[in-house]
């Protein structure tokens, strides 16, 4: 028997004889030594086969530690007559290996073949990020893509909680935030308010939930752009304290934070207490992308901190926000991560890891930060953002993206952490929506995370996509067909021409305006 397993293992051999049918008398061993991935186990069976394990039967299971297993989220997986038995270096190795399970029970239908497993991840970072800012996804939503997460062998999940269409962090200190900037009165081509936040105990609960599957949560406070709904609930922290409403509209925003204003800091520090209180992995995403300069040109405030600090151009202000709340972080003890966007020799210095979707950079400016030794997460909007349409990514476009960015060689790959896939929501209200968009991209995406290159294969992993279909079914989620995903003809034709409607909603005019008008209210005026 073949198993269809995804991602796949980096090494598995099997029989076609089957040695092992698993029925409510099978006894686990070492349950109480692993009660999280024993959990993950118990809860698959009873979801999926409505199945309580009593234990007084022949079968077994049985779950080791294993010194002898080099990674720390290896392990190995052996199905012998009337037992299976899973070995780890780890806790996490094991729930692995019973992620790996959970996929051959699944095919078999709880009858297994003789099989032999080796496996270890590719790389230490496999992310997933879902994008609650723009649109809310409830908490119990979240727990889904976790399970979803962990079944995908993924273990960093990356929760972007603020745009400038939502904020969706809860905090005490400025209530504000959520009263007013987690609602806007319409969404893109309705007329229909959207609203939603997470309490603290809500996002609590979160990350008790991740961890349990070997999850690792990173909190998502993207600034200083991306700041319409934070600047709606605290006009102050915009330059010329505009009163706004919470963005309704697609597009990159010109009123951004103020750098200028030491409150600015003061206010975004207090914030980020609460953050680092809440998520407790030690990892905090500052966003740091899209940041139009067009408020701190003809901002006194901005202006005046060029001038103390000795700036010489007004994107310059950018560095030094991302400089100064790094750096912050950093003495809190947090690793901060932040998107690659502008790429100049004063860049913010290089233990900010630099998430990578950005493609259209100069090579040299991409290996110049390699040579400072600056670390990356490989999440390429052409390949890995899964809002994107199948008729501009498609399943073996996606799968067959070579993470290994030009510059990398043997002596510095170690910068390479991993990858990431990344689900935006401004055209993706509901699960439906995201299931569609998500899957089967998920599983091209969890392969080149876990299965090393060497090992990957699009037409092999093309002929596991049927048992991969069950599993993605029996999680009762939507999800798009292969034809839908490898869109031919008039088909990705009508899938990109859907897509570009959404230049329909743009704020670009809207910016123009704004721009004019800001323009005249407080640029230099000729005498």
């Amino acid at each position: 028997m073949i198993y269809p397993i995804i991602p796949k293992p980096q090494k598995i051999t099997t029989g076609d004889t089957v040695v092992f049918t698993l029925t409510k008398y099978c006894e686990i061993e070492g349950a109480d030594k692993f009660p999280k991935a024993i959990n993950s186990l118990k809860k698959f069976l009873a979801e999926s086969f409505s199945l309580e394990l009593l234990g007084t039967g022949k079968e077994k299971i049985r779950f080791e530690l294993c010194n002898e297993i080099s990674a720390d989220e290896g392990y190995t997986l052996s199905v012998k007559a009337d037992e299976v038995i899973i070995r780890g270096r780890t806790e996490a190795g094991i729930f692995y290996g019973i992620q790996t399970l959970k996929q051959m029970l699944m095919y078999g239908d709880l009858s297994l073949c003789s099989a032999e497993i080796e496996d270890e991840p590719a790389f230490p970072y496999r992310g997933f990020m879902l994008d609650s800012g723009r649109y809310f996804f409830t908490k119990e939503a979240v727990f889904t893509f976790l399970e979803i997460m962990a079944l995908h062998k993924l273990n960093y999940f990356h929760w972007h909680l603020t745009e400038d269409q939502g904020w969706r962090f809860q905090s005490e200190k400025h209530p504000l935030l959520t009263e007013i900037g987690s609602y806007r009165s319409h969404t893109n081509f309705n007329s229909v308010p959207h609203s939603g936040y997470y309490t603290k105990e809500d996002m609590k609960e979160v990350v008790e939930y991740a961890h349990a599957l070997h999850i690792k949560v990173i909190p998502e406070i993207d600034t200083p752009g991306h700041t319409v709904s934070a600047i709606a609930a605290y006009p102050f922290l915009s330059c010329f304290d505009r009163n706004m409403v919470t963005a309704t509209k697609w597009g990159v925003k010109h009123d951004v934070l103020c750098v200028g204003k030491e409150s600015t800091f003061e206010f975004m520090q207090a914030v980020l207490d609460e953050v680092v209180e809440i998520f407790t992995d030690g990892i905090i995403h500052i966003g740091g992308d899209e940041v139009p300069t067009t408020r701190w040109e003809l901002c006194p405030h901005c202006q005046k901190r060029m001038k103390d600090e000795g700036l010489k151009e007004t994107s310059d202000l950018h560095t030094y926000y991302l400089s100064r709340i790094g750096n912050y972080l950093r003495d809190k003890g947090m690793e901060v991560i932040m998107w690659n966007d502008r790429v100049k020799d004063y860049m913010p210095d290089s233990s900010l890891c630099w998430q990578f979707w950005n493609t259209d950079m100069d090579k040299k400016d991409i290996e110049g930060e390699i040579k400072k030794g600056r670390s990356f997460i490989i999440s390429p909007e052409r390949a890995y953002y899964l809002d994107l349409p199948y008729g501009l990514v498609n399943l073996k476009s996606c799968y067959e993206y070579d993470p290994y960015i030009e510059g990398l060689t043997d002596e510095n790959k170690h910068l390479l952490k991993g990858v990431e896939a990344c689900l935006w929501a401004e055209f993706v209200p509901d699960m439906e929506k995201a299931g569609y968009c998500t899957f089967p991209r998920l599983g091209a995406i969890s392969e080149s995370a876990w299965t090393k290159k060497e090992n990957k294969s699009y037409e092999n992993f093309s002929e596991r996509l049927d048992g991969y279909y069950k599993h993605i079914k029996a999680i009762n989620i939507n999800h798009a067909t292969l034809k839908q995903a490898i869109p031919t003809g008039i088909r990705k034709t009508a899938s990109t021409l859907y897509w570009e409607r959404r230049k329909l909603c743009w704020g670009g005019l809207e910016n123009l305006i704004t721009n004019s008008k800001i323009q005249k209210m407080y640029g230099k005026k000729d005498k």
